[in-house]
């Protein structure tokens, strides 16, 4: 199953990260940049944490959103402009966003002001995909994308963190230990 939501905190992060990294051998890009900006890629957790707060939420939305590339998928992802209107947008005009069918999300929790947010996890099947894609022509065919290597990479992502990094569950929820802590603290979960 592709979708994994998790909690995580504090040096939790960097497990998760340090995976995506050194092992997943996923390129690594912000889901959106901010407007007016060129859309930022990632090559190590020090870049991620200078452009965005790890781990502190503003509210009950995460604090980082990724879209991580999967290796056998960098010929067939895209980095979209998408126009804005500069009334509501401080003046900027436009903003980029990364995109393809076989993408995987990493969106990072973390300290939120009304609890811990959950982090998040997930890509397209192959099935959603291609009932999607009449819609969707600007991303290109489905069949371009290796879904195995895709299904791969994610399990094993999602199997590290439920295996090697959890350290209790929260309902189906896997809990990393800065969380748990925090959690047997008095932490409380934003929902």
């Amino acid at each position: 199953m592709p979708n994994l939501d998790f909690y995580a905190v504090g040096a939790d992060f960097d497990e998760v990260l340090n995976y995506v990294f050194k092992v997943s051998a996923c390129r690594v890009f912000e889901s959106d940049s901010p407007p007016g900006e060129e859309i930022a890629e990632f090559n190590s957790i020090a870049e991620i944490s200078t452009r965005y707060p790890i781990g502190i939420c503003r509210g009950s939305g995460a604090s980082v959103l990724l879209q991580l590339v999967p290796p056998s998928a960098t010929a067939h992802f895209s980095i979209r402009r998408v126009a804005l209107l500069p009334d509501v947008n401080q003046g900027h005009t436009f903003r980029y966003a990364v995109a393809g069918w076989g993408l995987i999300q990493l969106y990072l929790g973390g300290e939120g002001p009304h609890g811990l947010v959950a982090s998040h996890t997930n890509h397209n099947t192959e099935s959603r995909a291609r009932r999607w894609q009449d819609l969707h022509r600007e991303l290109g065919s489905v069949e371009n994308w290796n879904w195995r290597e895709i299904d791969r990479v994610s399990s094993r992502f999602n199997r590290f963190i439920r295996t090697k990094l959890a350290v209790s569950k929260n309902g189906s929820r896997p809990v990393l230990p800065n969380a748990s802590e925090a959690i047997s603290k008095g932490a409380q979960l934003a929902g």
